[in-house]
């Protein structure tokens, strides 16, 4: 169902950004480290959303890398953790006689 979710606010913000982009399609000057290339606007809006999904992408596989590193050392020491205590003996329970004194 969540995936369901995340298909259908993908598919309307992507109608979105290309209704946008029809609408924008006039010739426009970009200046892009002293070159002057003249582009229609609705190829520099593709390439800008290209870019930012890009740079979301390699920056979510950083923290999802960095957050499977970490459960995999929580995990392993977890499991050493579980292996000591095994290891250990029950604890001897002594019963003490209650004498009631009348």
């Amino acid at each position: 169902m969540k995936n369901q979710q995340r298909f259908v606010i993908g598919l309307v913000l992507t109608l979105v950004v290309v209704i946008f982009a029809l609408m924008n399609s006039q010739a426009v000057t970009v200046n892009f480290f002293g070159a002057h290339l003249q582009w229609p606007l609705i190829v520099l809006i593709i390439v800008a959303l290209l870019i930012g999904a890009g740079i979301t992408l390699l920056l979510s596989a950083s923290s999802i890398s960095a957050a499977r590193k970490t459960s995999k050392r929580l995990q392993a020491e977890l499991n050493k953790l579980r292996a000591s205590d095994e290891q250990k003996p029950e604890p001897k329970v002594i019963e003490a006689e209650v004498k009631d004194k009348k």
